[in-house]
């Protein structure tokens, strides 16, 4: 008589750990939906506690310049009275389509207002294609490339990085890697800024 052997419950477990594992390694797109859920649960929120207006400056921050897709240039300094909200990013990077959600929403909330600005770089230089990854998920959000040299003591090289200025272009946040921008602490760290 042969005897048949059963696939346990654990063995079903490993083998979808395993799938999950090799999918997450070989397609960003699943990386970054398995980080948009890490972000659901609060586990990427951006660190503002104690960070209030004019409360943390970073010294000797440079004026920032960037180019936007009709080639005019514009800096950090030129939104004088604004806050200015820098994401560096890459569409083929999974924390920065991760966190992408979110920085189009923080966007919609305050694009109307003109007291906040946004500057969306693209790290590859390459406009056409960061345009088409922003229509493809239907984001309207700035698309910049880089005009000026970002010194290694801001940025070293990580993405996504953001950075936030104050309306007196005062670097005063930094964050190297991904978070979630909607969070209700971040919302009242830009309301508190504007």
């Amino acid at each position: 008589m042969i005897q048949r052997k059963k696939i346990s419950v654990s063995n079903i477990i490993t083998i979808l750990l395993a799938a999950l594992l090799l999918l997450v390694i070989f397609k960003p797109e699943a990386k970054s939906y398995l980080i948009r859920g890490l972000m659901a649960v609060g586990v990427f929120n951006p660190n503002t506690n104690g960070l209030t207006a004019g409360t943390k400056k970073y010294a000797n921050t440079p004026d920032l310049q960037f180019k936007n897709a009709d080639g005019k240039l514009t800096s950090v300094g030129g939104f004088y009275n604004k806050v200015v909200f820098v994401n560096y990013w890459a569409s083929w990077c999974p924390p920065c389509i991760a966190e992408m959600p979110s920085i189009n929403q923080l966007y919609q909330k305050y694009k109307s207002s003109g007291r906040v600005m946004f500057i969306m770089v693209d790290v590859d230089n390459d406009l056409p294609k960061a345009k088409a990854f922003m229509q493809k998920n239907s984001y309207d959000l700035p698309i910049y490339t880089q005009a000026s040299p970002v010194p290694d003591s801001l940025m070293n090289g990580t993405i996504p990085t953001t950075f936030v200025f104050d309306k007196q272009g005062n670097l005063i946040f930094k964050h190297a890697g991904v978070a979630d921008y909607s969070s209700n602490a971040f919302d009242e760290f830009i309301r508190n800024l504007e």
